[in-house]
């Protein structure tokens, strides 16, 4: 899906929310590849940014969370 504002969100899908496996990358090149529910990452999950900083491990509810 491609939103109003160029972001891209390939994946899976509830209730027109991201829930499940996906990958959404901004236009700015930054990238997150994980896990999502509702609409938020949720579980494991990568992302990497345009500077080359990247950020490895768990998520809850949209935030990053214990040991990553």
């Amino acid at each position: 899906m491609i939103h109003a504002d160029g972001d891209i969100y390939d994946g899976y899908w509830k209730d027109d929310r991201a829930h499940g496996y996906g990958q959404y990358t901004h236009t700015d090149g930054a990238q997150y590849e994980g896990y999502w529910v509702d609409d938020k990452q949720h579980g494991q999950g990568k992302e990497h940014w345009p500077d080359g900083a990247q950020y490895e491990g768990n998520y809850k509810f949209g935030k990053k969370d214990g040991y990553g």
